[in-house]
């Protein structure tokens, strides 16, 4: 109770105080976006200070919560929407669709021996199965068994190219 009559009394600069908490909460826990609604209620805190009781109705504890969720929606959703513009690079898709790379040619890191072997896909080693082949020979994905890439030499992929 005497928190609330603290905030109660802070007014609008209540709003500050909870978005500065906000901000250090975001610096003390890493991995919780909480930035974004620290902006929010320093927001609200500029909306309340924009309507003040003394120059008509102003914007009473109601109006300040529906400022809040209203700011911390706007502002949560703008930033993933941005982030996920900005940051869509692919990488996130890796692990998710490998079919989608079915014909990225790679090289073999290592040898395939007795059908399985390694090779480079960025900067992964990557378990794949085919026939055997030394090291340094490149590969093309013909398609995928779990985490697991079917290859074939590019040589041969491109003798079926001709014959088909």
């Amino acid at each position: 109770m005497l928190l609330l009559a603290v905030l109660r009394d802070l007014g609008p600069y209540a709003w500050f105080i909870v978005g500065a908490l906000f901000l250090i909460a975001e610096v003390v826990l890493p991995g919780i976006n909480l930035i974004w609604f620290g902006a929010a209620a320093s927001a609200t805190g500029l909306a309340a200070l924009a309507w003040p009781p003394a120059f008509g109705s102003g914007l009473g504890w109601e109006g300040q919560m529906v400022a809040f969720i209203g700011f911390a929606a706007v502002s949560v959703i703008g930033a993933r929407f941005l982030a996920a513009r900005r940051f869509d690079d692919g990488a996130d898709r890796v692990n998710r669709d490998l079919t989608a790379y079915v014909g990225r040619e790679l090289v073999l890191a290592e040898p395939i021996v007795a059908g399985h072997g390694r090779a480079h896909w960025g900067d992964s080693l990557w378990r794949v199965t085919g026939p055997d082949l030394p090291a340094g020979e490149r590969v093309r994905v013909v398609g995928v068994d779990g985490a697991t890439l079917r290859v074939e030499p590019v040589h041969a992929v491109l003798g079926e190219a001709r014959t088909a």
